[in-house]
């Protein structure tokens, strides 16, 4: 289900986002859900929700569209933020909280479908990256944001994902070969891990935003921590 979050503190510019949002071809069966504030936002994700787009306003009282998304970012990498502002020079402070595109007020309509097809488009072409476990009586096709990590078993890996643990019959070297250039780094001998479920790099280990913690190599403390860096920035 596509979830798309309209965070606006002005309930008329809300009411447009939305209409526009859903007179968009391919958001037409999306579900809507409104933010009168950042907080209110920041707040459902402490909740565990999660949405594919937010449209998120720059100009909020208390916390601002930056501050918003620089918190948001936080729990999830991967979302893709549309900006909407009035100041042209909010659009370009969006770089830093890697966002997809900027959308001017006063809206124009055949802008914003444009920017929310092309953001849906990506998301489509983001759900077709998979991996695949190829075993004696089936393939299996995960999608690649499914896996939260590889550990090394041996000559095996076991694929540990969101719902369910799988056993694949390749070496962890090979698994990176293949993934390290999707969103995974290598963190030891053992572990291998998807960084959009990173949520912290603490001295004792890796905490993981499903609870668990992996420990990590010190000799590869810094490339870890600069490839998290440069993911968290985009430029992975």
């Amino acid at each position: 289900m596509l979830k798309i979050a309209i965070c606006e503190d002005d309930k008329q510019q809300q009411q447009i986002i939305e209409r526009l949002t859903i007179q968009s071809e391919k958001a037409q069966s999306a579900e809507i859900v409104k933010f009168d504030s950042g907080e209110d936002l920041v707040k459902a994700y402490n909740q565990e929700q999660r949405f594919s787009i937010i449209l998120l306003d720059m100009q909020m009282k208390e916390l601002n569209g930056i501050q918003t998304a620089e918190m948001i970012r936080k729990y999830d990498k991967n979302v893709i933020i549309i900006i909407i502002t009035s100041i042209l020079e909010y659009a370009v402070e969006g770089y830093s909280i890697n966002a997809f595109e900027f959308i001017l007020k006063p809206i124009e309509e055949l802008k914003f479908s444009k920017i929310i097809d092309k953001a849906i488009i990506k998301l489509n072409e983001d759900e077709n990256k998979n991996y695949i476990i190829q075993t004696r009586e089936k393939t299996l096709v995960l999608r690649l944001s499914d896996i939260v990590y590889v550990e090394s078993n041996k000559k095996k890996v076991t694929i540990h994902g969101v719902e369910e643990v799988y056993v694949n019959n390749e070496n962890i070297t090979e698994v990176e070969k293949k993934l390290s250039d999707e969103g995974f780094v290598r963190i030891s001998r053992f572990y291998l891990v998807n960084m959009q479920y990173i949520k912290e790099i603490r001295v004792d280990g890796i905490k993981l935003t499903t609870g668990i913690n992996l420990n990590y190599s010190e000799k590869l403390s810094n490339q870890i921590k600069e490839r998290y860096m440069n993911f968290m920035m985009g430029d992975m």
